[in-house]
């Protein structure tokens, strides 16, 4: 309370708390300085958003053919190369599959005029998802939870790939999506698949 000197007591003015959109938009910018990410990731986050919010929940499920990877992903068996070069031919392989996604991404992007989001905003908007591509297994379990979302091989649509880093493919989920993609982590037998807290990175 605030006395004033006529002896009248006025009640003190109360900013409203901030909305829970607020709230995670703070928490993405503040992880986002912290991690010190690159420019150029910052803006393939960007770039898989903008791609997958302008694309509402295609009937492809986020696996568009102008982005498909899966020519950069054909690795000889392990049985051919011993364990050791075939893991890392895969790391590689996963590496260029994340490069020429953004870099064909970003093409289509400005070609389509499709407006970027701010990175510190799309907390509100999505959820970030870790996928551990040498950790996973074959047992459909993910794919047929998460109805297609999540493939036999526990790999979340190419769409949404925007980073590889320490082993791991790092994507942007959009709202719309995140809770079949629940359903698809909850049955993973293995934890390659799970969501990324920005506080914790």
């Amino acid at each position: 309370m605030i006395t004033l000197g006529l002896g009248k007591i006025l009640p003190m003015r109360r900013e409203p708390p901030p909305s829970r959109a607020e709230t995670l938009a703070k928490t993405l910018s503040e992880a986002v300085e912290r991690l010190k990410l690159p420019s150029e990731a910052l803006q393939s986050l960007s770039e898989a958003a903008a791609w997958c919010l302008n694309r509402s929940l295609p009937q492809n499920n986020f696996r568009s053919s102008e982005l498909d990877p899966s020519a950069f992903l054909k690795v000889p068996s392990f049985d051919e190369l011993g364990i050791g070069l075939w893991l890392e031919r895969e790391r590689e392989s996963y590496q260029l599959a994340v490069d020429a996604i953004n870099v064909n991404r970003s093409t289509l992007v400005r070609d389509t005029n499709i407006e970027l989001a701010d990175p510190a905003l799309l907390g509100s908007k999505g959820r970030l998802l870790l996928y551990e591509p040498l950790e996973t297994v074959t047992d459909g379990a993910s794919e047929a939870s998460s109805r297609g979302f999540f493939d036999i091989e526990d790999a979340p649509p190419w769409d949404t790939w925007f980073l590889y880093s320490s082993g791991s493919i790092v994507c942007w989920v959009p709202e719309a999506m995140v809770e079949i993609a629940q359903e698809g982590i909850d049955a993973n037998p293995v934890d390659c698949i799970h969501w990324c807290n920005w506080r914790k990175l």
